[in-house]
């Protein structure tokens, strides 16, 4: 029902960072099962999007959920987050990377279609409702995969310029961390 009749995001400037610590803390067990490393790595200094923070983090969730899905034990997740510039607009820029199985190449252009799936497990709304909850942002989403090598999830997500960014998360502006 929340894919079909999504509620309207009550928006409010955001830190993602804080969006995305609170996904991953959400996926902890699924991460902690697999022993999967999860390096992270967000500029200081970003901008804060108007945006509604709890459904970005189901998105976010959901985008961390697959990757871990398609690794085995041991696998890499690299979460990262950073300012950027969209076609003149200031932006901020989510990547979620794996080095999973990959998608098929045949698989791709279905992705984002309701109740596709190639798991034994789940209905196929995952990707349709992230899809769904960054356009309700007016953000749009990419998906880079090689078969094999990993899956790479890009979130572009627009800025409104009068929202101030929260102090550097350090003194050299960017923030890198390994957790087991």
């Amino acid at each position: 029902l929340s894919y079909a009749k999504p509620s309207a995001p009550v928006k409010e400037p955001s830190d993602i960072r804080g969006v995305l610590e609170h996904a991953l803390a959400m996926a902890e067990k699924a991460i902690a099962d697999k022993h999967i490393l999860v390096q992270k790595r967000f500029d200081g200094g970003m901008p804060l999007p108007m945006v509604d923070a709890a459904m970005l983090e189901q998105a976010f969730l959901n985008t961390c959920h697959n990757a871990i899905d398609a690794m085995e034990e041991g696998g890499r997740l690299h979460v990262s987050a950073r300012a950027a510039n969209d076609a003149g607009r200031p932006s901020v820029v989510v990547d979620i990377e794996d080095n999973g199985c990959g998608i098929d190449r045949e698989d791709m252009p279905s992705l984002f279609n309701p109740f596709f799936t190639r798991k034994k497990y789940g209905i196929g709304l995952g990707l349709a409702q992230v899809k769904k909850i960054i356009e309700l942002h007016q953000g749009r989403v990419e998906i880079l995969s090689k078969k094999g090598e990993g899956t790479r999830f890009v979130v572009t997500l627009p800025v409104d310029d009068a929202h101030e960014s929260p102090p550097p998360a350090s003194a050299g502006g960017e923030r890198e961390q390994d957790a087991p």
